[in-house]
């Protein structure tokens, strides 16, 4: 009788028991959206770039996106002496990872690949007929990293700021997001 007793209570019990499924609790996980921003970046030479950033397309890991960003300054003159000619352009490239405390607000910090290239001549030009002087180039390259903190308004607007090591400098971006 105690043999029935038991089993009819653990026959009981285990109607109840279920396994432990996964809720669809989309409240809590953030929504995929992709952001494109113009940049601004007051370093020696003014650069002007743009950066793409997509934001939670993984469902497991819905805190966190990627950039990658490319700026170029204005091409400066060189003073030589004539006949020689040159100038000197600052590029960069920007990549890394954000992290969304909320819905609007996001941090982000990457890797900076900064390079200031010189393009000059030597003012001598080959000894023919339409000839051109050669240009030769130097290219100065260093890496260094930036930490910034975008916010996203809820009309799709979005504004950045940032701290670059390479050019020790702000990085500011105004972008929209859809």
């Amino acid at each position: 009788m105690l043999r029935y007793l038991i089993m009819l209570s653990a026959l009981t019990v285990s109607l109840n028991v279920m396994a432990n499924q996964a809720e669809d609790d989309t409240s809590t996980l953030f929504k995929p959206k992709m952001s494109i921003s113009l940049d601004y970046i007051p370093a020696e030479n003014n650069m002007y770039g743009i950066t793409l950033a997509p934001y939670h397309f993984d469902t497991d890991y819905s805190s966190w996106g990627y950039y990658i960003g490319y700026a170029a300054s204005q091409k400066e003159d060189l003073a030589l002496i004539k006949p020689a000619e040159g100038y000197t352009q600052d590029k960069m490239w920007r990549f890394g990872l954000s992290y969304s405390l909320t819905q609007q607000l996001s941090l982000y910090g990457g890797a900076v690949h900064y390079s200031l290239e010189k393009h000059f001549t030597t003012g001598k030009t080959p000894k023919i007929v339409d000839g051109e002087p050669i240009w030769e180039k130097e290219s100065d390259t260093s890496w260094g990293g930036e930490l910034g903190v975008r916010y996203m308004m809820d009309m799709g607007l979005m504004l950045g700021v940032g701290y670059n090591t390479s050019t020790d400098s702000a990085v500011i971006s105004v972008g929209y997001v859809m």
